[in-house]
């Protein structure tokens, strides 16, 4: 396992090679736009908490785990990489077919149909699925409004 240090250096690693910088990043998880710095180069916070790790192993598509030191149960961890590729592609699709046709969704029926996709691609119980759907779906805007 590897310890604090490499796990800070392989962020920012990710962080480049996915094509975002850490103002980008920091923001997508809802934090300040310094968040990511500090915590990369400072080491502050000593770790990220539970919900920015969750969000962040979402933006770059990678498992929990590997934004961790510590080890992480299976009752901790977000859903597979995969999952969340998947349910991005999905939606970009969706939104592409939609923008062809002259047609948009409200916020609220894409907050629906994202919850109801999400259930089925990971599998996950309608709670969990309405959470974590709301948060891939904050994710996914920032993302998007941040290219």
């Amino acid at each position: 396992m590897e310890n604090i240090e490499e796990v800070r250096k392989k962020i920012a690693r990710l962080i480049l090679e996915k094509g975002f910088n850490f103002a980008q990043v920091s923001l997508a998880i809802g934090k300040n736009i310094a968040y990511i710095q500090q915590f990369v180069k400072n080491g502050s916070p000593r770790r990220l908490g539970e919900v920015e790790r969750h969000k962040l192993a979402q933006i770059l598509r990678v498992d929990e785990q590997e934004l961790t030191d510590l080890p992480l149960n299976a009752s901790t961890r977000s859903a597979s990489a995969i999952n969340s590729d998947i349910l991005s592609l999905v939606l970009e699709q969706i939104e592409n077919w939609l923008n062809e046709h002259n047609s948009s969704l409200s916020p609220k029926d894409k907050a629906e149909l994202t919850k109801l996709i999400y259930m089925k691609v990971c599998s996950e119980p309608m709670d969990i699925a309405v959470e974590k759907a709301k948060d891939f779906i904050d994710i996914y805007n920032e993302i998007k409004k941040a290219n």
